[in-house]
């Protein structure tokens, strides 16, 4: 021990050491002992205080590390990292307005503390105070550029926001989440940025004009301006964008491009919208309608296109671009030999290369028996189709958390507690689509193993490239239905199946093998259609039915037209939904070959015939609203009252049940 003053005394560097390497490496063990006898040696060591108030919120004593943060404080008033601490627990223990004051105190002694910045924008948006979350955040960014909490925070807290003015000087962190890290889906921020653009002077008015491209001169104006909007071309290119008034101005402008092709002359500018143009619709599956004569013009581009390349010619970048706008490039067979796109290498990479690997991919998916069951084959076929659903960049957590940890902040009613002394679970996500539920998970959890299967082989080879983009070594693929998978020989400690079951002929046989497939004390996560919430589907679906509408790719743009062209109610219901604006995300949403609702009476009673405990819904905001009629902390786990909350909002649910639940 040395010396720092006559009377006062302080540990030695080794045991500081010692207590920083437990903490960081999650020793909190370790670091509890160790931190304890300390304070007690020294009980005006600062330090050591403030880790054992963060070892004992990492273990989830929050009391506890309440009057541990408040001794740190009043150690040293002057401490502005001990205040955010504190503000830090006070939030975990749900004293908003508290862990308010804290923060701001911290930044009133500390105003480059970016740290308690993004804390106290996380406040302002629990808090419903958006403005002033996205200020802070930004602020927060501004000090740290590469503050990774706080993206993910802003990203958050701006996707709830709808803007009714411009703000410029928000496009570049737009733009930044768009392009770098993988804070956000980019379709969760999109109507808040299409909100914010419409009210931008360059495209502001053209939203609203029924015929926007009347000649060649205009239509170079307006994409001279339109290339002024980076967030514009940015989020065209990442993301299908549910806005019917931006829909309409892409599809005006691509048809009167088709119609006077010849006529365009190649600029930066012009290639540039037709790039984005063309990512745009290869990104929502070509969902736009057109005309009988943009379908012959097509057909004639087609033709000429062929005949270029059969000539060892080069086409047009404007032409192979204009075709890229209407038709997958990737299914002509000449698509291999085009080095006109060599310039543009975000359309080459995503029309033809990705494409293409996929289809090599799928040779390597390991199949596990053979898919018989008529429901499940139907099924098959649309997702080989259409891979459900196509994306770019997916959102990240920005750590992986233990099962505790994910329990903790998922809010759940535990019946055994033994799921939490798991440390590598073995997780199975049983339907995993594209990837992104499968990424995600596997991204989630700390030190985790995760198979992911589904029934189709496009999918999953969409899956296995996108993981293999994003360096995620934990997660194998395998094709293979669900009722086949006892074939696996193996239990899970986790299982996720979202989506998935209400598509199935029989769900309950499904999510029987499934239960069979889950550990004694596993935890499962569910997603299930709602009665009450899809009733404008289901009248949708009888529509079709009785119109007898047809499933191919034309009947389904035909119709989706005449829903966007009618005034009933539930039509305009429909086109409000985020899933209206891509044809595999339409398609699952109103065309499914299968699909079964179910009742909140109804999940109960299934969760008592398989022997599963209910843990709780996973949307918080849902909870948030919940809560305002039932206060109780209880109530929140009574299917009961949520079934008595849904018949008075039936809305509630309109994604799906989220929910998870447990073996015992």
């Amino acid at each position: 021990m040395k010396k720092i003053s006559d009377n006062l005394l302080e540990p030695s560097q080794q045991q500081l050491n010692n207590l920083l390497k437990y903490y960081q490496t999650g020793r909190y063990i370790d670091a509890e002992k160790l931190s304890l006898s300390i304070t007690q040696e020294f009980p005006n060591h600062r330090f050591a205080w403030k880790i054992l108030a963060a070892v004992l919120k990492q273990k989830g004593r929050i009391n506890e590390s309440l009057i541990v943060s408040q001794k740190s404080v009043q150690l040293d008033p002057q401490d502005a990292k001990a205040h955010n601490n504190l503000g830090i627990v006070m939030k975990e223990l749900g004293r908003l307005e508290e862990a308010e004051a804290s923060y701001r105190q911290a930044i009133k002694l500390k105003p480059d503390l970016a740290e308690a910045y993004s804390n106290l924008g996380a406040i302002m948006r629990e808090l419903g105070r958006l403005e002033e979350a996205c200020s802070a955040f930004i602020q927060a960014i501004n000090l740290k550029p590469d503050f990774t909490d706080a993206y993910a925070n802003f990203a958050i807290a701006i996707k709830k926001i709808r803007f009714t003015s411009s703000n410029v000087k928000l496009y570049p962190l737009l733009i930044q989440l768009l392009n770098t890290g993988n804070y956000v889906r980019p379709l969760d921020l999109a109507p808040s940025i299409l909100s914010l653009l419409k009210h931008d002077p360059l495209i502001e008015n053209l939203l609203l004009e029924e015929n926007i491209a009347t000649n060649i001169k205009e239509v170079n104006t307006i994409i001279g301006s339109l290339n002024k909007l980076s967030l514009l071309h940015r989020i065209m290119r990442v993301c299908r964008l549910p806005d019917l008034q931006f829909e309409k101005f892409f599809v005006n402008m691509r048809s009167f491009i088709l119609t006077n092709l010849d006529n365009f002359k190649v600029t930066p500018e012009f290639i540039h919208f037709l790039s984005s143009l063309s990512l745009h619709c290869f990104t929502n599956e070509y969902i736009y309608f057109e005309k009988d004569e943009e379908t012959e013009l097509v057909k004639n581009l087609e033709v000429e296109i062929t005949k270029s390349i059969a000539k060892s010619e080069q086409p047009e970048a404007k032409k192979i671009l204009c075709l890229a706008s209407y038709r997958l490039l990737h299914q002509y067979n000449w698509c291999q030999e085009l080095k006109i796109l060599d310039n543009l290498e975000e359309v080459k990479s995503r029309l033809i290369e990705e494409p293409y690997s996929e289809k090599l991919i799928v040779t390597e998916i390991p199949i596990l028996g053979k898919i018989s069951d008529d429901v499940s084959s139907k099924v098959r076929a649309q997702y080989e189709e259409n891979p459900y659903p196509r994306w770019v960049k997916i959102g990240l957590a920005s750590k992986s958390k233990s099962i505790s940890e994910m329990c903790a902040e998922e809010n759940l009613h535990l019946h055994s507690k033994s799921i939490q002394n798991v440390i590598a679970p073995n997780i199975l996500v049983a339907g995993c689509g594209t990837g992104q539920h499968s990424i995600g998970t596997a991204s989630r959890f700390s030190d985790c193993k995760v198979t992911a299967v589904d029934l189709s082989l496009a999918s999953l080879a969409y899956a296995k490239r996108k993981t293999t983009e994003l360096g995620i070594t934990n997660l194998e693929y395998l094709q293979a239905d669900i009722l086949k998978l006892n074939q696996l020989k193996q239990k899970f400690d986790i299982i996720e199946s979202v989506g998935v079951l209400h598509h199935m002929d029989e769900p309950m046989a499904g999510w029987r093998v499934l239960t069979d497939l889950l550990k004694p004390g596993g935890l499962m996560k569910i997603g299930l259609y709602s009665e009450l919430a899809r009733q404008h589907i289901a009248e949708v679906r009888k529509e079709i039915t009785l119109q007898k509408v047809g499933k191919s790719e034309a009947d389904i743009k035909k119709f989706r037209q005449s829903l966007i062209e009618s005034h009933d109610e539930h039509h305009q219901q429909l086109t409000k939904s985020g899933d209206f604006f891509s044809l595999s995300t339409l398609r699952d949403l109103i065309f499914h070959v299968q699909e079964y609702r179910f009742t909140l009476p109804q999940i109960k009673n299934c969760l008592e015939k398989l022997g599963l405990k209910f843990c709780g819904f996973g949307d918080k905001d849902i909870i948030s609203n919940f809560r305002k009629f039932h206060r109780k902390e209880v109530d929140i786990y009574d299917l009961a009252l949520w079934h008595q909350y849904e018949e008075n909002n039936p809305r509630s649910f309109a994604g799906m049940y989220l929910f998870w639940c447990q073996k015992l």
